[in-house]
């Protein structure tokens, strides 16, 4: 008999042991939406409220005398443990994604060093008094020369602009030359001497901490624009690279209206910082987010208050993380998908269901259009549009931590979290249904020379009068 107490206590001990723990599981479920500052008040209290209610009732099944409801106890509680393991997991991932993408930008820049083909060069210490040849254009190039004279004595020579500087190790003016590595490519494409009769000695990495262009608003309160950019380039997010998506998102929190801008990468503009010849938007990613917003805003006007950065590798990994996306063409063509070997898509007119490849190859396509560049903005709206679609509807639940995963150092922005977590809260709060409105900026198509190839005539888009209409709508969606 004795013997049964005994055991009967135990047990009663154990199960309430249980009931506690699951008190704990819940205080560190609430205390994890208390750290992410997500969620409105309104809605944490009636978390904790229902938090409370679930736990006493699970204190009281488990506390019960009855068998039965203790194991209908033992039951929920093991049920709602597991639902709080995945909510927490879920909350940590998300966390840490919010602290990576609005972390400090450090932007790394990649130097190499060419000499032709034919030369003897085998390293650095090869070019001891031979003729080296740099442009100052990037903010890393000292640290890079510093790099260089450490293992050689080269004569140093500064030269005009890169085209120049190609020119000159070709023609055996110079030894040596060294270039970002994103500003080599685009001349290597451009310049098929220099592709086929030069070979890279070595490469530098020089990390540069970027120039703020932060100008920080209540996004709550206050119309506030969002730069953002598509990088060309499969690399890490904080490399050099062109700008070949241009968008800039303007929204009015108050009247819940945004307004969404696409510009052509070709656009015929000047480059903020430069005088003279006017350049193609995509190069001014070659100088730094920073020269890209600078233009940006000198060209419609404005203030581009916040930047949202990512690359190649983002957007195909997100759109096999949500499952695909559909997007609806107006014509068929055929585009061609290129990274380690050509791949060609067709994509017919109607809707067409794609994947991360496809999706990519979608929103850079333009030589196959009749509008090219226009045709390509308007493409790279739908593919956002659409993935706007999965990630609100029901495919977010699954693929949440896939979705999140995609993201992870393919993409950035200047954003703090917590202005992140106040409009979010905002819009959990009040729920607004959002008015959008877009367009892309027009022009005519021309054969100009531009300040990265001064000698010459390269394919750009002269700006029409769609810009003002742009700078009056701008105008209007921050008129508060």
């Amino acid at each position: 008999m004795q013997r049964r107490k005994k055991l009967k206590l135990k047990k009663s001990v154990l199960f309430k042991s249980f009931a506690v723990f699951v008190i704990v599981a819940s205080l560190i479920v609430f205390g994890m939406f208390l750290r992410l500052n997500l969620l409105p008040w309104k809605y944490l209290i009636l978390l904790f409220i229902l938090l409370f209610a679930i736990d006493f009732g699970l204190y009281l099944l488990l506390s019960s005398k009855n068998y039965r409801k203790r194991m209908i106890g033992t039951f929920l509680s093991v049920s709602l443990i597991i639902v709080y393991f995945i909510g927490i997991t879920y909350q940590n991932a998300t966390l840490q994604f919010l602290e990576n993408i609005t972390s400090l930008e450090i932007q790394t820049e990649t130097y190499q060093v060419y000499v032709k083909n034919d030369s003897d060069y085998q390293s650095l210490s090869d070019l001891t008094s031979d003729k080296f040849g740099y442009v100052p254009n990037q903010s890393g190039m000292d640290k890079a020369l510093e790099e260089v004279e450490k293992n050689a004595k080269p004569t140093i020579i500064q030269v005009e602009n890169i085209s120049l500087l190609v020119d000159d190790l070709l023609n055996d003016e110079c030894d040596a030359i060294i270039l970002e590595k994103a500003e080599a490519e685009l001349h290597q494409e451009m310049n098929e001497d220099f592709r086929e009769n030069t070979k890279v000695l070595t490469s530098i990495d020089i990390k540069v901490e970027k120039e703020s262009v932060l100008k920080d608003v209540s996004v709550t309160k206050e119309p506030f624009s969002v730069y953002v950019t598509g990088v060309d380039t499969y690399d890490g997010i904080n490399t050099i690279a062109r700008s070949d998506v241009n968008m800039v998102v303007t929204v009015n929190p108050t009247t819940h209206q945004v307004l969404l801008i696409s510009i052509p990468r070709d656009y015929y503009v000047q480059i903020a910082g430069t005088t003279g010849l006017k350049d193609k938007l995509t190069h001014a990613g070659l100088k730094g987010v920073e020269t890209s917003i600078a233009t940006i805003e000198d060209l419609l006007e404005m203030d581009i208050h916040y930047y949202a950065k990512l690359n190649f590798t983002a957007l195909i990994e997100l759109v096999d993380a949500v499952g695909g996306i559909t997007v609806d063409s107006p014509f068929a063509f055929t585009a061609d998908y290129e990274e380690d070997e050509h791949i060609y898509y067709e994509f017919q007119k109607g809707v067409n269901e794609l994947d991360g490849r496809q999706a990519l190859a979608y929103v850079r396509e333009r030589y196959s259009l009749r509008e090219g560049d226009i045709a390509r903005a308007r493409h790279q709206q739908q593919v956002i549009e659409a993935l706007i679609q999965k990630a609100t509807s029901t495919t977010i639940l699954t693929k949440y931590a896939d979705i999140l995963k995609s993201m992870e150092g393919n993409f950035v922005t200047n954003m703090s979290m917590k202005n992140i977590s106040s409009f979010l809260q905002m819009q959990l709060d009040e729920m607004p249904k959002w008015s959008i409105e877009t367009m892309v900026l027009s022009g005519s198509d021309s054969y100009q020379l531009t300040a990265s190839f001064p000698d010459l005539y390269s394919a750009v888009m002269i700006p029409d009068d769609s810009m003002q209409e742009a700078i009056q709508k701008i105008n209007e969606i921050t008129r508060t």
